[in-house]
């Protein structure tokens, strides 16, 4: 993953942020964007709600959602990426769909990615891999998962029986759902 040039346009901090933009290299210094495509991004100290892009580096700022071909981010924070490369330095990811993921001393919440390594201790809600490299305890793997969505689907179960035995009682004018 490389960094765009130095000679890119950058969107300074006291414009106010476009809604859209679209260019073949970005540079985001201490601003706002609402949504872009580019080919290459890198934001530092700013934000982008949704980016589509193939190369994209994140140091102390944050992005809402991305698609990119790589995702860099160190010290921000990434709130969903569709990836084919994510890697997270001592920030925050919430969702990462990615065939390869690392975390170095970061947090996520949803880890969905074909090969994940953990370079450094980090913390993983969930985790669903095919091979998974480096020391992690998620708090829910495949067995919770499934263990999980049983619980759940249960419970949905026994609330739908519930209410379509309520509404067919107040149907058939029988006082055993009436209010007063």
């Amino acid at each position: 993953m490389t960094a765009p040039s130095a000679a890119t346009p950058a969107v300074p901090s006291d414009n106010p942020a476009p809604e859209a933009t679209s260019a073949s290299a970005l540079r985001l210094d201490r601003g706002g964007i609402g949504h872009t495509t580019a080919d290459q991004v890198e934001v530092r100290m700013g934000g982008i709600g949704a980016l589509q892009a193939e190369d994209v580096f994140v140091q102390w700022g944050g992005i809402g959602a991305t698609r990119a071909d790589a995702v860099g981010v160190e010290f921000g924070a990434i709130g969903a990426a569709l990836a084919g490369e994510v890697r997270v330095t001592q920030g925050f990811a919430g969702s990462i769909i990615a065939r390869d993921a690392t975390l170095e001393q970061a947090i996520a919440r949803t880890v969905i990615a074909q090969r994940v390594t953990i370079n450094r201790p980090s913390a993983i809600g969930i985790l669903i891999a095919q091979q998974v490299h480096g020391d992690v305890k998620p708090l829910l793997d495949w067995r919770g998962a499934l263990a999980a969505g049983a619980v759940i689907g249960l419970a949905a179960a026994i609330g739908i029986a519930v209410r379509s035995g309520e509404r067919e009682a107040r149907r058939r004018g029988l006082g055993l759902a009436r209010r007063r």
